[in-house]
Order: structure tokens, then sequence, then C-alpha cells
């Protein structure tokens, strides 16, 4: 492989720009729920301090609520490359060797992410079908595990376009 660097072909340039957008705004809503959260956290709490009235149904609300905000978060981390690894044994490697293991970890990130789509399907479906719902506000469950269908499918695609991106030889400019 030489050292000039290839650009992308403008199909998958679209693709990364599209995905790269809808994971921002995925995690500025992820990010927008969990300030929710706190606010409402901090305002059942002092109700319940001060006037022995809290917001019913808040630990219901936290629990859905932080478990759509970790959805919504993933995408944006995959892309941002966010996710811990140890590269005590990869700094040594040149980049060529440690961009085939990028791909091999996006490869893993594919699988996982379609095995995770196809779970919180199955799941959401039948919590769907049950009529599953929270105790307190009787919440239906099946909409925390859209939002987790629709996260990993967008990292599913996510993986795709860092798969395609290292076999055409392209990289980002």
């Amino acid at each position: 492989m030489s050292n000039v660097a290839l650009t992308q072909p403008g199909w998958l340039m679209q693709a990364r720009r599209g995905s790269a957008w809808l994971s921002r705004q995925m995690a500025l809503t992820g990010g927008l729920i969990m300030l929710a959260l706190a606010t409402m956290s901090v305002v059942s709490i002092t109700g319940r301090a001060l006037f022995h009235m809290a917001i019913p149904g808040d630990y219901e609300l936290v629990e859905a609520g932080l478990g759509i905000s970790v959805f919504l978060f993933l995408p944006e981390c995959h892309r941002q490359k966010g996710h811990v690894i140890v590269d005590v044994f990869t700094n040594h490697l040149s980049p060529c060797k440690r961009g085939f293991l990028d791909m091999i970890g996006d490869v893993l990130f594919l699988v996982a992410s379609a095995v995770m789509a196809w779970r919180l399907f199955e799941g959401g479906v039948d919590a769907h079908n049950y009529m599953e719902q929270s105790m307190i506000l009787e919440l239906p469950l099946w909409i925390v595990y859209a939002v987790g269908v629709f996260s990993s499918v967008v990292v599913a695609i996510s993986a795709i376009e860092n798969i395609l991106s290292f076999v055409t030889g392209a990289r980002d400019e």
C-alpha cells in the first residue's frame, strides 16, 4: 500500500456524512434526555424532602430514560472511536497493521450490533405483544427496545462504512 491517501468513493462519503449527522443528533438527544432526567430527579428529591411529595414514577422515568440515552450515545461513540481499547501491544505496529486491527474490530462491532438489533427486536415484539409496561406510570416498555434496535442498526451501518473505507484503501480527508 502506498503512502498516497486515496479519497473515498462519493457514495461512501455521502453515507458517512449522513450517518455522522444522524449519530450527532442521536447523541445530542441522549444528552438532552439525561439533562431532563437530572432536573426531574432534583425536583423530585427536593419535593420529597421539603413537601413529602415526589414525582410519581420518577424511578421508572430514570430507568427508561437512561437506557434510551445510553443507546443513543452508542453510534457517536463508535464513530468517534470512543470505545475503550488496550493499545499497549499495538503501539509499535505500522499504521497499516493498526488499520487492519481496527477493521477486525469493526467486523466484530458489526456482528455484535447485528445480534443486538435482532435480539432487541425480538424482545421488543414480545414486550409489545404482551403489553409489558412500567408499574406506576404504565409506560410501554417496547419503546426502549425500539430505540435500542434503531441505535444498534446505526452502529452496524457505521461499522460497515469503516470496513468499506479500509477495503477500498480510502480514508477520511
